[in-house]
């Protein structure tokens, strides 16, 4: 059996990256998204309509990526809070 070595608290700071992670593309989205509406403002027709359909159906894929990320964040952290709270018990057991 392969043995943990693992802290709780690197744990933590390495699922900060995830989270970091959601964080850039909602910026890069936002940058994104005020780009279309400059943009909105020269390009009309239909060949614009059709980009910002194909734009809204990739955003949706996005979106979902985000959540991931966020759950995968959740998820590290919740082991790692688990971990801290079992080491504190197996203390408590050898009465320290």
């Amino acid at each position: 059996m392969q043995q943990i070595s693992l802290k709780p608290q690197e744990l933590k700071e390495q699922a900060r990256i995830y989270v970091q992670a959601k964080e850039e593309i909602e910026q890069s989205i936002q940058r994104v998204n005020h780009m279309n509406t400059s943009i909105s403002q020269e390009w009309k027709g239909q060949a614009f309509q059709a980009y910002l359909e194909q734009y809204q159906q990739l955003y949706q894929h996005v979106q979902k990526f985000e959540q991931l990320l966020e759950d995968i964040f959740q998820q590290l952290n919740r082991y790692a809070t688990l971990v801290e709270q079992r080491d504190r018990e197996d203390a408590q057991s050898f009465g320290i």
